[in-house]
């Protein structure tokens, strides 16, 4: 995916009517974000001059829209994004911007919306609470390491300053993506310097001005750089961290009693579990199955269009250890789409 082509410590203010427009001093911020429901292209063209232009997309599904029985379908999840994302990038807009995530599922659906119609930049707006989790109860480190991987340029956490502090600390040493802040100032305190922070999301001119005491001189600003020692690979909620030495179980037959195989392994397995995927069967299997997961997963499959349909309803980072070997233009493909890692 292209990144997106911001400088470090800059702000991107969020443009939701034309009246703020009025209020906004236009040599205060670096970038806009406009709702889709604004997004024409007038309203684009007085928020640029020579700025970018970025377009928000809620990503999350209709309330009354009932996902459990559906859950299993990823390209069902994707097709509820996949018009709305279309509509963005008819808007030629510069990078797109996912907020409003209460699921990392449906955020990873939203995500997989946009890259399979486009190599635009892409940022996403995460919700912090006390715990460092979503509101869905995914530690934000797990969102991080699926992010980072299918895409996602830059995470900007959302939340009162003494947790985005504490997240964004946690983060940054595992960051291969760009970490900032969204509307971060709620509890009203100016806070601290975060050197870790590279962008600033701000609602309008008022707190423009509170942002810049935030921002570090250039010189103090830190780069992320994850640690190349071991991949960050989570499986749901479950934070890994895997090496090319990671152990892999014997493959399993999902058709075989997978539930009580899967559930007698995890006791006694400390390594990554492998699954093979002979049929839609598997598939519906995996994704049904899925939340019993807590070891790293490898994934093998002798069909390519099988291995991606397990990689699209999977909600993690899979491994790949060579099995049925693949060929270079999928595996390019699969690497850079699902993030998937080869060992």
């Amino acid at each position: 995916m292209e990144p997106v082509p911001l400088c470090k410590g800059e702000i991107i203010v969020h443009i939701q009517n034309r009246e703020q427009l009025a209020d906004l001093n236009p040599d205060s911020h670096a970038a806009a974000v406009i709702v889709d429901n604004a997004a024409d292209a007038a309203l684009a063209r007085d928020c640029a001059g020579s700025r970018l232009v970025g377009v928000a997309i809620d990503a999350r599904l209709p309330q009354e829209e009932d996902t459990t029985s559906e859950s299993w379908n990823a390209d069902w999840m994707i097709d509820q994004f996949r018009e709305t994302v279309a509509g963005a990038l008819r808007s030629k807009a510069d990078f797109l911007y996912l907020r409003m995530a209460e699921s990392l599922q449906v955020l990873r659906a939203a995500v997989l919306a946009v890259t399979d119609q486009s190599g635009i930049g892409i940022l996403v707006e995460l919700p912090v609470d006390e715990e460092c989790c979503m509101p869905d109860g995914t530690p934000l480190l797990c969102a991080l390491g699926i992010l980072q991987r299918i895409g996602v340029a830059g995470l900007l956490l959302d939340g009162d300053m003494d947790d985005v502090e504490e997240v964004i600390e946690e983060l940054s040493p595992h960051s291969r993506a760009a970490l900032g802040l969204a509307l971060g100032l709620r509890d009203g305190r100016h806070g601290e310097q975060l050197p870790e922070a590279e962008f600033y999301l701000a609602n309008n001119q008022e707190q423009v001005e509170r942002i810049y005491p935030l921002i570090p001189d250039s010189d103090d600003l830190e780069d992320p750089m994850a640690d190349r020692d071991y991949i960050l690979a989570p499986v749901g909620r479950n934070v890994h961290f895997v090496d090319a030495t990671i152990d892999i179980s014997d493959p399993l037959d999902l058709e075989d009693h997978f539930e009580e195989t899967l559930l007698e392994l995890e006791d006694v397995w400390s390594g990554a579990i492998k699954l093979e995927i002979t049929s839609m069967d598997d598939i519906y299997l995996l994704a049904e199955n899925q939340y019993l997961l807590e070891r790293p997963v490898c994934l093998a499959a002798e069909n390519p269009e099988l291995f991606e349909k397990a990689l699209r309803v999977f909600n993690g980072i899979a491994l790949y250890d060579g099995t049925w070997e693949l060929d270079e233009e999928h595996l390019e493909r699969f690497y850079r789409r699902y993030g998937l890692v080869s060992l």
